[in-house]
């Protein structure tokens, strides 16, 4: 479909200052390198980079438009057109929706939100769909994901992806047949207005928590973010167990839906799998799930009440969830024997909180934990989650998570900080070397849990990104355990 500046700025409030309407237009960009002729650049002012310092690389790579909110960013360029918009983030949403033939409006979209839970909720909800029979999608912090299988790729590292690359994609899958997408919804993602314009069927609204509060600048307008979504959807599936969002469910007008202990308790904890029992108007049913983790009750609650939603009863749900399994890093067991070791992406209190308690149950020896906070993020959680660590944890070690521009050693001495001195607590600031203290020290029976970056692959030291998976390094790192006990054999 051909496309001219005057298809995107159709019924959006814009101040003309040069140019014609008529241009045609190829795509719309945020990013000045990814320009290419005949392209639309939309100016954002990010934190760190302000876009109107790259509107010169944008017309050099054939930018025939140029969308901006400041008036001193126009430059007298005769060759290219000028238009001022309120804000820019939001035009973008709705310029890249328009561009890619509006692709929302024909597939059902899931958007979940919560502190903690986004990826594991995405995706069960997805494989519930695609047993089911359902063309799926999922999109989020570990990539994209067809009928439950990663596709490979160069993806976003966002948990929202960016508005341009969103309906780019999602245009793709609505060629491929797919109906059903679930993205994650984070607050910076929403903040943003990078899901202005993506037409949601449903919000899922897990929990509020501790997170991303220096980007929010305080818990009030972290939680105005998440509540951006209310006003994105068309139906809601709500967590009535957590108090923030019980209040604005019920203030709601919308579809709802109600998910949580009245829903779904727990019956058995084993160290691989969870014995639930599901309630539903008056009708028990008991399925087993092959995965672990107190909380995750919670999560697994969330997708049979978004699945139910949709139109497929509780009955026909339940059969498939012993089918189920968690997404990468998400308290995944890396070693069986002599010892088990868990990885975990847990990097709030809520989530250390959940993510050690479940540990201690299923352990028959001791606790052993490994995490560490990251840099250039919010200090106030660093003491608490040093204190709930302390709490479950027999053995201690306090490392390295991404420590960015800061010193990775004051990060740790701010965990402990007010930590009683004891000889079961350790820094090592060298993750690598941390996990292999912790691995050498630990006895037949005991539990590592390694929190903080489950599925990541790479650490992120002061301006180098380099390569580093807590799951390669602890293969490594047994791998040469067991060499060694061989010898000693």
């Amino acid at each position: 479909m051909a496309f001219v500046i005057a298809d995107l700025l159709k019924d959006w409030p814009c101040t003309w200052l040069h140019g014609s309407f008529n241009e045609r237009i190829n795509g719309v960009k945020d990013d000045s390198r990814q320009v290419r002729a005949g392209d639309v650049f939309v100016v954002i002012k990010g934190k760190r980079d302000h876009g109107a310092n790259f509107i010169k690389e944008a017309i050099q790579n054939g930018a025939v438009c140029i969308i901006t909110e400041d008036r001193e960013d126009y430059q007298n360029n005769r060759n290219v057109s000028f238009g001022l918009v309120p804000n820019t983030r939001a035009f973008l949403s709705h310029a890249s929706s328009r561009i890619n033939g509006e692709p929302s409006k024909q597939l059902h979209v899931v958007a979940v939100t919560g502190t903690n839970g986004k990826t594991t909720v995405s995706h069960l909800i997805g494989q519930i769909l695609t047993i089911l029979g359902y063309q799926t999608a999922v999109i989020g912090t570990l990539g994209l994901f067809i009928n439950g299988k990663k596709v490979v790729g160069d993806f976003p590292s966002l948990t929202t992806w960016s508005s341009t690359r969103l309906h780019e994609t999602l245009a793709q899958l609505l060629q491929m047949g797919i109906t059903h997408v679930m993205i994650e919804a984070s607050s910076m993602g929403l903040a943003q207005h990078r899901l202005d314009s993506c037409v949601i069927q449903q919000g899922v609204f897990l929990n509020i928590g501790h997170d991303h509060l220096e980007d929010h600048e305080g818990i009030s307008a972290y939680k105005q973010a998440k509540c951006r979504l209310l006003s994105l959807v068309e139906k809601i599936v709500v967590n009535e167990d957590d108090p923030f969002w019980l209040v604005q469910g019920l203030r709601s007008k919308k579809e709802r839906k109600w998910f949580g202990n009245r829903l779904v308790k727990l019956e058995a904890l084993k160290s691989e799998s969870m014995k639930l029992k599901i309630m539903d108007g008056g009708n028990d049913y008991f399925s087993e799930v092959p995965f672990t983790g107190i909380y995750n009750t919670s999560n697994v609650a969330a997708a049979i009440a978004t699945v139910n939603q949709i139109g497929i009863p509780v009955s026909s749900i339940v059969p498939l969830l012993h089918q189920l399994t968690l997404p990468a890093g998400r308290f995944q067991f890396v070693v069986q024997q002599p010892f088990q070791v868990v990885i975990d992406y847990a990097h709030t209190p809520e989530a250390l909180q959940h993510v050690l308690s479940s540990a201690a149950q299923i352990t028959k020896g001791r606790l052993v934990v490994v995490f560490g906070c990251g840099g250039d993020r919010d200090q106030s959680k660093r003491k608490e989650m040093g204190e709930i660590a302390a709490l479950y944890a027999q053995s201690l070690w306090v490392t390295s998570d991404n420590p960015r521009s800061e010193n990775p050693l004051l990060i740790c001495q701010q965990i402990i900080k007010d930590l009683p001195k004891s000889k079961n607590i350790h820094i090592e600031v060298d993750r690598a070397k941390a996990i292999e203290k912790a691995l050498r020290s630990s006895r037949p029976g005991d539990l590592i849990c390694i929190a903080g970056k489950g599925h990541e692959s790479t650490q992120h030291i002061g301006q180098r990104v380099l390569p580093f998976s807590d799951e390669q390094t602890v293969q490594n790192i047994m791998a040469s355990l067991a060499m060694s006990w061989n010898n000693v054999e």
